[in-house]
């Protein structure tokens, strides 16, 4: 067992100067950004570290992050988190998740930073979610200033990472959680007393043109040609980057396959965490903040020390006997791959290479839509709840296949692949794909999934079968012996997608006898496991995360399924409040509450329906009460999202929009 060596935080070393609401000219001109500016008190010329974020800078996102932006400059770095273009206290009007014009300001922000005199031209980029999705697109430019990045749950696809998952119309992912943040941060009036002096006026003009991310996402549909100009290639990165994941983070395997693309000096963190920073995680935290700014002591100022690897993997062990584990590289060399073939009634047995091919026969069913919410909140943007549950009962609502107990335990370190071998009588539009393990009690926990759109692989005869892959998500996951591994081929997978009509998938399978297959070939369908070897990894013990100053409080969270047997329905209901108790360095409050109730019935995927609503409330420092309201009702036809703002109780601005 080794100490994990990138943990250990140094001491402060400044006090630190706090600069409000710093004009940087945007990528528009005449335009100009809002950043808070954190500088250390020194007389000597210090590098910088930049935030873009539409989590504003005086809202719960901005002064949850407070503490990381004081800890860097504490310690000998100048910190600007500044709001993206049209929020908070910037200039102009929202614009669309991922347009190139947000990356455009990252760029300029950056050059902005170096060519002022308290920097010495160098500049890092890190930031969470939103935040790490601008870093990444902007270290894809290649701003000459910017040396290292640090990009924490972020992606780099807007449609097929977070709108619409693995290309399929998404759920209450972006049209819930998503949508009704970003009515509050773009309706929200400035917060801080010097910025209602000045901004009020820009505020209320913002107010007549604002247009939420749940319009833009509504009207551009998978597939649409709006989302190829809404990606990057982080493959051009070419800034030594530190990438941070969780494996129940809905953007995991957007952020393994940025790290893997990446061309320069690399780490991988990942943890088993949801949407959130490690050091705040409720589960496994690590003081990822202390990790970040070794990572800059090393890159900005003069040269990293050659003790340093090019590259670097720690990683959480996940599934019994799990911990914090290190190896060279991700995904490891060294991986044997185990396939195995799904087999009729329901088994999956071991495909080996020698032998005949089995003979093949299929086996079929009719899609669920009510299958998937026991998958958990893995796959939407929440911090703190909602991991997987028990899959058996959605297993036992699709066609699963299910593996003898494995004489011997087993570690997957990689991508699980899926080859799917479809009869013509295939009529699903598309297919959801899990693995679990299950054991000996028989509860099946996840281990991984994807999701593939069967319209994209059209056959090239109607008349023969048609095979179609599917990459499941990445995953460090050890199969205990006794243990069973599940396949589970599904239509559904609410309510990250939305329903679709149900279809039939009929799937080749093998016909054979025992626990053993011959070569299965494009023949049946089949799974491929990478199965890493024991010495590949090494054992390491993560420091205790320390969380230094304030923080966004949690309050009341709560969620909750229910199905009804007798009308085949599934009910979800989500509710989340966070809370800040101090504004502009005073006393005041700033809290937001949502609920999300999602439902669908296995007789009518048309019939689903979302209602998603909220308010965020401010109590400012001079008494005054500011609440706006948020309202989204959805099915699979139309929408209506109704957005409020009232001051001191009183109605002030109401808008409509309403969508079909």
């Amino acid at each position: 067992m080794r100490f994990a060596q990138h943990g250990g935080g140094r001491p402060a070393r400044h006090r630190v100067d706090f600069h409000e609401d710093v004009r940087i000219p945007s990528s528009v001109p005449g335009l100009t950004l809002g950043g808070d500016l954190y500088l250390p008190e020194t007389v000597h010329r210090v590098p910088a570290l930049v935030t873009l974020h539409t989590g504003r800078k005086d809202g719960i996102g901005g002064l949850a992050a407070r503490r990381y932006l004081r800890y860097f400059a504490e310690r000998g770095y100048a910190v600007l988190y500044v709001d993206c273009f049209g929020i908070g206290g910037s200039e102009g009007v929202p614009r669309p998740i991922l347009s190139p014009g947000e990356v455009d300001d990252g760029v300029a922000v950056v050059e902005w930073a170096a060519a002022q005199p308290w920097c010495t031209g160098s500049v890092g980029m890190w930031g969470l979610s939103h935040g790490g999705m601008t870093t990444l697109a902007v270290a894809s430019r290649r701003p000459a200033p910017l040396r290292a990045i640090f990009p924490v749950m972020g992606w780099t696809d807007a449609e097929r990472d977070l709108v619409h998952p693995a290309g399929l119309r998404g759920g209450i992912g972006m049209f819930g959680h998503l949508s009704l943040y970003n009515i509050f941060c773009s309706l929200l009036p400035p917060i801080r007393a010097h910025d209602r002096e000045k901004y009020e006026t820009l505020w209320k003009e913002r107010l007549e043109r604002f247009e939420p991310w749940f319009v833009d996402s509504w009207r551009h549909p998978p597939g649409h040609e709006v989302w190829t100009r809404r990606r990057f290639d982080p493959g051009r990165i070419n800034v030594p980057a530190f990438c941070v994941a969780g494996w129940r983070d809905l953007f995991c395997d957007s952020m393994i396959d940025a790290y893997q693309r990446i061309d320069a000096p690399k780490r991988l963190l990942v943890g088993p965490w949801l949407h959130s920073f490690p050091d705040a995680s409720a589960v496994e935290p690590v003081p990822s903040i202390a990790m970040a700014c070794r990572w800059w002591d090393t890159w900005l100022h003069g040269e990293p020390s050659r003790r340093e690897p090019a590259e670097s993997v720690t990683v959480f062990l996940q599934g019994p006997a799990g911990g914090w584990m290190r190896s060279a590289r991700w995904p490891p060399t060294g991986n044997t791959e185990q396939v195995f073939a799904a087999a009729g009634p329901g088994r999956l047995l071991r495909s080996c290479p020698a032998g005949a091919a089995p003979s093949v026969a299929t086996v079929s069913r009719e899609g669920d839509p009510t299958v998937g919410a026991l998958s958990g909140l893995t796959k939407h943007p929440i911090d703190k709840f909602g991991y997987p549950l028990d899959q058996h009962e959605d297993d036992s609502r699709a066609l699963s296949f299910t593996g003898s107990a494995l004489p011997r335990s087993a570690v997957l370190a990689g991508r699980p692949e899926v080859n799917l071998v479809l009869d013509p009588g295939t009529t699903a539009a598309r297919c959801v794909v899990k693995l679990t393990d299950v054991d000996p009690e028989g509860r099946s926990m996840l281990v991984s999934m994807g999701a593939v759109d069967l319209g994209e692989f059209p056959p090239d005869d109607p008349a023969a079968p048609r095979v179609v892959p599917v990459r499941l998500d990445p995953t460090f996951y050890r199969l205990a012996a006794g243990h069973r591994i599940r396949l589970v081929l599904a239509e559904s997978d609410v309510p990250r997608h939305w329903p679709a009509a149900p279809g039939r998938l009929v799937v080749r399978v093998a016909r054979a006898f025992g626990d053993l297959t011959g070569p299965a070939g494009n023949a049946v369908t089949t799974v491929r496991l990478p199965v890493c070897a024991p010495d590949t990894f090494h054992e390491v013990v993560m420091p205790a995360s320390r969380k230094p100053g304030s923080r966004a409080d949690a309050g009341e969270n709560r969620w909750e399924l229910a199905r009804d047997e007798l009308t085949g329905s599934m009910r979800m209901s989500l509710a989340k409040q966070d809370r800040v108790d101090q504004i502009d360095g005073a006393r005041g409050s700033l809290t937001m509450a949502t609920r999300i109730d999602f439902g669908v019935s296995e007789h009518d995927a048309a019939g689903a329906r979302m209602t998603a609503s909220g308010v965020k409330t401010v109590r400012t420092t001079d008494g005054d009460h500011v609440a706006v309201r948020a309202a989204i009702e959805m099915n699979d036809a139309d929408a209506t999202v109704r957005a409020e703002v009232l001051l001191n109780g009183n109605p002030f601005f109401s808008r409509e929009w309403k969508l079909n």
